[in-house]
Order: structure tokens, then sequence, then C-alpha cells
């Protein structure tokens, strides 16, 4: 079947599992391996309490115990330089019951880091049993997962401000040209913001902007009063599929925490019947899981620890990339 009869679901549809990756001994995570696996631990635990998880792990290392006897995980062994899986993993388009792997080059955010093992983990995914019954192709567009959001109805929401650095040979018009021809997508929607203070990954949208749903918006609150105008402004010009405005919901900033750490509730990770919200061990976590449990009632709303992982620029969603459902 032809690639446009496929659709990039929201994050909200029905999930077949969530992709993680261990923390590896020898990686960025050395020096804090206890705390990192530790929160990785209960990361774990808390999706496998919605589905399964399917989890990379380093070859050359043992499965801890307490995971290797888990119900529901699946682990994979192989190489990989790290733990962001959002970035590297499967984009995952539905059609009719079947699914279409995406595997668009990753280069390590612009080359600032390792990545040739992590450009290869796809590769390595589509040969395993776990994913036999999905086809994968691959792309040498690089592209992100946490740069794109979709809305499951053909909009895309993006930061052109970290498109335009991956692509900087390209122009916003042939950028946009890709993404609607690679995704599927009817319009893509941009905001221009540079990233928050701490964040390598030039902006991402997972840590500005997500959808809850179709008509609605949530933002992460800037710690500069002028940031947050120049952010809402923006959202305020963008319109749904039936041409009206979304409402907007101001997500808190956890401005007692280091402010060179680019905290952000915005980070929250979708799975069956449930939102996992990061947890800073700031005084503001709370009020950010009450904004969502609103926006989401049908929803079970987790707190998961990301103390650990956001000193490393990342959360929840970073760390994850959502396997979608069979749908239609």
């Amino acid at each position: 079947m032809s690639h446009t009869d496929y659709r990039l679901p929201a994050e909200w549809e029905a999930q077949s599992a969530t992709l993680l990756a261990w923390p590896a001994a020898e990686s960025d995570w050395r020096g804090v391996l206890d705390a990192i696996r530790d929160e990785y631990r209960q990361l774990i635990d808390a999706v496998r309490s919605f589905q399964p998880v399917v989890l990379l792990v380093p070859q050359d290392e043992p499965l801890p115990e307490v995971l290797a006897e888990a119900a529901d995980l699946h682990p994979v062994a192989l190489r990989y330089n790290d733990t962001w899986c959002r970035d590297y993993g499967p984009v995952i388009m539905v059609f009719s019951g079947y699914r279409l792997a995406l595997d668009f080059h990753f280069d390590g955010w612009g080359g600032k880091y390792p990545a040739s093992l992590d450009n290869r983990v796809n590769t390595h995914l589509a040969r395993h049993e776990l994913f036999d019954r999905m086809q994968f192709r691959q792309y040498l567009f690089e592209l992100e997962g946490g740069a794109i959001e979709s809305d499951g109805r053909g909009r895309l929401l993006v930061n052109w401000h970290c498109l335009r650095a991956r692509h900087p040979h390209l122009t916003e018009r042939e950028i946009d040209f890709e993404l609607h021809n690679l995704l599927n997508v009817d319009k893509v929607l941009g905001i221009d913001i540079e990233p928050m203070t701490g964040d390598d990954t030039d902006g991402h949208i997972d840590t500005l902007a997500r959808f809850t749903d179709h008509d609605t918006i949530v933002f992460q609150t800037q710690g500069e009063d002028e940031r947050t105008a120049r952010l809402r402004g923006q959202l305020e010009t963008l319109r749904n599929r039936d041409e009206n405005e979304y409402r907007l919901v101001a997500l808190p900033c956890p401005d007692d925490i280091d402010p060179g750490l680019p905290a952000s509730y915005a980070n929250f990770l979708f799975v069956n019947d449930g939102c996992l919200v990061p947890a800073y061990g700031s005084r503001h976590d709370e009020a950010a899981c009450d904004i969502l449990a609103e926006l989401l009632p049908d929803r079970r709303i987790v707190q998961v620890p990301a103390a650990t992982m956001i000193t490393q620029s990342g959360g929840p969603h970073c760390a994850s990339m959502h396997i979608p459902a069979a749908l239609g």
C-alpha cells in the first residue's frame, strides 16, 4: 500500500507498548548511575502498570534481577549511545490495522554527541520478533521524535528554530515540504522560539507545547515573562482542523530548581488510560498534575521522578518512544 495511506496518530491514541533504554554503566550517567537507574526503574514500573515495555539493554551488561523477573517487560540487547530513545526510536504511522515505522537519520542533536550506535537501533528492531509485523522504511532526512507533535488528524506542531538548526541547507518552505510528504500531514503548525536554558536539542517542541486533545495545547510557562508572552502569542495564531483557535493552558514554571536546567512539565508521557508527569522536586509538581488531571479526566495521572533525568536535559517523554497500536 502507498505511504500516503498512512497517518501519524496522536500520542493519546491506543498504544501497544513503550520503548525505553536502560542507562548503561559506561555512559553520560556513570557519575549518577544509581540515581538514574532508580528513576528508570520507577518509570518502567509506572509504564508497566498501563502497558508493556520494550527495553533496550546493553549487550555486555546483565539486566537487573528486579527487571529480569518483571512481567510485560521485553528486553532487547543491543548497543546504543544514549538513553533518549524518543529521538532515535521509530516514528510509527498507522493505516487499517497496519503499521509503518519510519527510521529517520539521527546525528546526535546536530552533531553535539556520538550517535552512530543510536542511528542503527531501528535497523536492529526491524529484525526483532517484537516488530516483525511492522514495515520499516529508512530516510536520510534528519528528524527527532521530540521535535514533532501530532494531533492525529493531520496537524503537526513543530518549533521552526529547532528544524532550521538541523537543516541549515534547507529553507523553511523546503522543510515544510519534507514533513508533509514524509509524515503525510495536512498542515504544519509552527512556533519559532529559542530553546530553554540548558536545552541542547535546539528547542524540541516536547519541552514547549503539546496537544492534549484536538482542540487544546498545553504550554510550558518560561522563566522569563517576555519568553512566555512570545510563546503564548505565537500559539494564539495557530488554528485547529476546524480553523478555530486552540484552547491554551499554561503549565507552571518550576522556578525553584536550578534555572540552568530546562525542566518542563510539557515533557509528560501518554500511556493507555494514563499520563505520566515529571516530578522535579519542585513546589509546582502537584499543580502541574492537577492541571493535566483536569484536562484529562479519563486518565490516571501519575508522577514519575525526573530530578536526575533533567540534569541531562530530559524527562519521561524524552526517555521514551510510544509504539502505537495497529489502528485504523
